[in-house]
C-alpha cells in the first residue's frame, strides 16, 4: 500500500512538473512572439519616417565607419536569419531545446537584433535623392506602406502563427501532435514565390528622400534577400523535390509575374 501510494505521488509529480514545462514554455513562445513582431513593426515604422534612427550610445564620426557599423548590424540579422533558418541548424539546435520552443528562439531573436538594428543605427543624413514633387513623393510613401502590408499578408497566407512560433508551443501545451509541413499555393504565393522578400524589398526602396544611410539600409538587406532566397530555395528543393521545380518554373520571385503557365 506505501508503495503504491509513493508510486502514484513520483506520477502526480511527473505530471505537475510536465505541466509547468509546457507553460513555461508557451509564455516563452508568447514573449518571443511580442518581440519579434514589435521588431519588425519598430523596423516599418523606421523606414517610413515615424521612428527615428538615432545611433544609441554610439555616436561614430566618419562616414566609412558608420557605413562598415551599419552595415556590420544588417550583417548580424542576415547571419542569425542564413544560419537559424536551416534544416542542419535545426536539427542539432533542437537537441539542446525542446523542438516547440525552436521557432520562438528564432522569432525573438530576429526581434531583438531588428530592435537593437535601430537603436544603434548610425544616422547619415546626405541626400542621395529627393523628390520635390508632393503628388509623386506621396505615391512613394504609399508604395511603401504597401510594401509592408504586402510582407504581412504573406506571413498569414503561410500560417502567421506557425511562422512566428505561436502554433508550436500552443500544440505542446495541449500536448498536441505537430502536423506534417504542407506545400500550398494559396494567395499571392501563386505568383510570387518568395512575397515577404519582395514586401522588404518594396519596403526599403520605395522612399521621397533617400538618404545615404538609408541607402545603406537598403543595400545590406538587399544582399541579405539575395542569400536568403539563394538559400531557402536549395533547402524547399531538398524537401519537396519535383514538386517544388514544378512550382519554380511557374511562379517567379522578387519581381513576381501576374500570369502563370498552364
Amino acid at each position: 500500500m506505501t508503495q503504491t501510494t509513493a508510486a502514484t505521488s513520483v506520477a502526480l509529480s511527473d505530471d505537475s512538473s510536465s505541466a509547468l514545462k509546457r507553460y513555461a514554455a508557451f509564455g516563452y513562445g508568447l514573449t518571443c512572439y511580442a518581440v519579434g513582431v514589435s521588431g519588425l513593426v519598430a523596423m516599418i515604422l523606421a523606414t517610413l519616417g515615424i521612428l527615428p534612427f538615432t545611433g544609441g550610445p554610439v555616436q561614430l564620426a566618419s562616414t566609412p565607419t558608420k557605413i562598415a557599423f551599419n552595415l556590420g548590424l544588417v550583417a548580424l540579422f542576415g547571419i542569425q536569419h542564413a544560419i537559424m533558418a536551416r534544416p542542419a541548424f535545426k536539427e542539432r539546435w533542437t537537441r539542446i531545446i525542446h523542438p516547440a520552443i525552436e521557432r520562438s528562439t528564432f522569432t525573438g531573436l530576429a526581434g531583438a537584433i531588428m530592435g537593437t538594428l535601430i537603436w544603434l543605427w548610425q544616422p547619415m543624413p546626405a541626400m542621395v535623392w529627393s523628390v520635390d514633387s508632393e503628388g509623386i513623393a506621396l505615391a512613394l510613401r504609399g508604395l511603401c506602406a504597401f510594401g509592408w502590408a504586402y510582407l504581412l499578408a504573406a506571413t498569414f497566407a503561410v500560417d502567421h502563427f506557425e511562422l512566428f512560433g505561436v502554433k508550436q508551443v500552443w500544440r505542446n501545451l495541449r500536448d498536441l501532435p505537430t502536423p506534417p509541413p504542407n506545400f500550398k499555393e494559396r494567395l499571392m504565393y501563386r505568383f510570387d514565390r518568395h512575397p515577404i522578400m519582395t514586401g522588404v524589398a518594396i519596403g526599403l526602396w520605395s522612399t521621397p528622400s533617400m538618404t545615404v544611410g538609408h541607402l545603406a539600409l537598403a543595400l545590406g538587406f538587399s544582399a541579405y534577400i539575395v542569400l536568403g532566397v539563394a538559400l531557402e530555395e536549395r533547402d524547399l528543393r531538398r524537401h519537396h523535390g519535383a514538386r517544388y521545380a514544378d512550382y519554380a518554373r511557374r511562379v517567379k520571385t522578387i519581381v513576381p509575374r501576374l500570369s502563370r503557365d498552364a
